[in-house]
């Protein structure tokens, strides 16, 4: 999923990234940055993944850099 889709399902899902942040303990720019593909933590990337209830592959696809 692109950040803007990530984004609209976390609204439609009427979470926030700020509430993210709150239940994992991080600062809102962790979850942002990981929405935005500019870092990838496991534990974020669930989190969001959760909260919108799609599969974290899904969500965050893994890049062949990645692999």
């Amino acid at each position: 999923m692109t950040d803007k889709e990530i984004q609209a399902a976390l609204r439609k899902a009427r979470v926030t990234q700020l509430s993210i942040a709150n239940m994992l303990k991080v600062k809102p720019p962790s979850v942002h940055n990981v929405i935005s593909g500019k870092r990838s933590t496991p534990r974020i990337q669930q989190a969001i993944a959760f909260a919108i209830g799609r599969p974290v592959n899904e969500v965050f696809p893994v890049t062949k850099e990645e692999t």
